[in-house]
């Protein structure tokens, strides 16, 4: 609640800039916290839920109830954690919306939670389970003690990240888009053009897009790579792909390439629901000439299984001046992810592998810029605290060195064997743009594996396995997806026990390097006094300009004059006052 070079200075209320939502739609983290019992009706005892605000000070809730079924004394649980969340102090969560989903038969239940009033970043909440000192509350209803380990599943994760910035805010003028699953309708079973990395492409709303659309499209877009000197056709555009040859003929395939476009797909205003809260969804998006007519602008990531135009929501496209990379180890010379149109070597991608409900990526290279050598292999981007990425559920290649293929290039261009169609992906996983909290390489254990790239014999002798497990990359937010799913997507085995080789992850890393701020690039709409107003340090109150009005000059208000209000503590509590001036 405190600034300044000696922390003299009290600070302002936080809110979304009223004008910002005039053109736009703004970003409030979503949260989901899930409680799964092995057994049906079994789940009880008590929790409770530790909050953060955008200043970092934790408020604890009250205890919240725990059934099996998600409803106690007839009451739904999201309407415990709602009434918890507005009974915090001052008024500190003042708008939040629930929805909940009871697991399976009585196993639990999962719900997500919208923060409508707390605009901005925030930290992720935490469940808090131990209130009876180091006894756990939650219970076992059939035993009055503590689940054994395994008998349940608690787990937090952010499903849609707050912002204060926008980074994606320029809107393709002239043109809307739908998003649609590369799947048949009868039975959602993939179509020819599904690849790692493209199970879904943009559309028009009514049909394909024109070529004078698809132009409009491709000059948003623009460049991918700070780098106008590789830009291609009349629309002077970078188009995302690479080249890769499979087998000894070989068969080309275009691929998702080291620096795909990311956009910012938002909601038209005539969508059902629609409202300032109505989020853009992130999508990493290339284009493929090979692709059927009307296909060619792919999608890696999917936030349903609509495939057909009626199913899908009409939206604008917001484009970013920052920079998608894939994340590659390797000599090349231009440090990153190469064509590989004649067969030679293919390009390595750096994956990783992980639990849903946690934050620790486990990289099959040393990912760090302080590792990172100056010539030979290395990384192509490398990472370190502070930057950002996006992990997306692209349905990554396992490898097909197994096939007998001649050559096979990384991952190859089969789907994961866990995406069977296009119902079987994990959707959303591009609404979350992660930070990197640390980057760290752990001890060696027993399991661990140094070079990914050599065979293991384990034949006759399964604990000889070893794994990519000490390339820690530890995130700002728990994952809200399963990357765990191992494989050879370099194809350093043969898929047999003598040359095993299934030791890395096979999820692709995405480095995001945002635009520098300046000349619109980035529009931060989330901050003190809401943009429309001073500052009073003194009071830690809000100077409203003339026409914006509420605690934070949030509201417009043709009548409100020029005045502070809701005054605060030194903690930047609401006292319940307000002051004019």
């Amino acid at each position: 609640g405190y600034g300044g070079p000696d922390c003299n200075e009290r600070q302002c209320l936080r809110n979304i800039d009223p004008l910002y939502t005039d053109d736009a739609t703004a970003r409030v983290t979503h949260t989901a916290v899930r409680f799964e019992t092995t057994n049906p009706s079994v789940l009880s005892g008590e929790y409770a839920l530790v909050f953060y605000d955008t200043h970092g000070e934790d408020y604890i809730t009250d205890p919240l109830p725990l059934d099996g079924t998600g409803v106690i004394d007839g009451v739904d649980h999201c309407d415990y954690v709602v009434a918890a969340f507005k009974a915090l102090p001052n008024g500190v969560v003042p708008d939040i919306e629930c929805t909940q989903t009871v697991i399976d038969t009585n196993r639990g239940v999962e719900y997500e939670l919208k923060f409508l009033g707390n605009p901005g970043e925030l930290k992720e909440i935490e469940v808090l389970e131990f209130l009876d000192g180091k006894r756990s509350t939650i219970l076992d209803s059939s035993t009055g003690h503590p689940f054994a380990g395994g008998e349940i599943i608690m787990g937090v994760a952010t499903t849609v990240n707050g912002e204060a910035k926008d980074y994606f805010p320029t809107r393709c003028e002239g043109i809307t888009v739908k998003v649609l699953a590369d799947s048949d309708n009868t039975d959602d079973s993939w179509n020819v053009d599904v690849r790692p990395g493209s199970l879904g492409y943009l559309t028009g709303p009514d049909g394909d897009l024109t070529p004078a659309e698809a132009k409009l499209l491709k000059r948003c877009l623009g460049d991918s790579d700070w780098d106008h000197e590789n830009n291609v056709d009349v629309a002077n555009w970078d188009k995302g792909f690479v080249v890769e040859a499979d087998g000894a003929g070989p068969t080309t395939y275009n691929m998702i390439g080291a620096f795909p476009h990311a956009i910012k797909v938002v909601p038209t205003e005539t969508a059902s629901g629609y409202d300032k809260f109505s989020y853009g969804e992130y999508y990493l998006t290339w284009w493929d000439e090979s692709a059927a007519p009307g296909k060619e602008f792919r999608v890696a990531n999917l936030n349903s299984g609509a495939n057909t135009r009626d199913e899908a929501v009409d939206s604008y496209v917001y484009t970013s001046s920052g920079v998608v990379q894939q994340v590659g180890w390797g000599d090349e010379l231009s440090q990153e992810i190469s064509d590989n149109a004649s067969g030679g070597a293919s390009s390595t991608r750096i994956t990783g592998t992980f639990n849903k409900w946690d934050n620790k990526v486990y990289a099959s290279y040393d990912v760090s810029c302080e590792n990172n050598p100056e010539s030979g292999d290395r990384n192509h981007k490398c990472v370190e605290k502070g930057d950002m990425l996006f992990l997306v559920d692209g349905c990554w290649g396992e490898g097909d060195g197994s096939a007998g293929t001649v050559n096979p290039f990384f991952g190859g261009p089969v789907v994961s064997s866990a995406c069977t169609d296009s119902t079987a992906v994990n959707y959303g996983t591009g609404n979350v743009l992660y930070s990197v909290s640390k980057v760290s390489k752990l001890d060696l254990a027993a399991d661990s594996v140094t070079d990914i790239t050599v065979p293991i014999d384990v034949t006759g002798d399964p604990t000889l396995k070893k794994y990519a497990n000490i390339y820690e990359i530890t995130l700002d937010k728990n994952i809200q997806w399963d990357g765990s799913a191992l494989g050879d997507a370099g194809n350093n085995g043969d898929g047999t026990d003598a040359n095993w080789a299934n030791n890395a992850g096979l999820v692709q890393l995405f480095h995001f390097t945002p635009p520098a701020e300046g000349d619109g690039r980035v529009i931060s709409y989330v901050e003190e006094c809401s943009g429309r107003g001073n500052c009073d340090t003194k009071l830690g109150v809000c100077k409203c300009f003339q026409g914006y009005t509420a605690d934070a000059c949030q509201e417009q208000d043709a009548m409100a004059g020029f005045h502070s209000v809701a005054l605060r503590d030194p903690n930047n509590r609401m006292l319940g006052g307000v002051k004019k001036v």
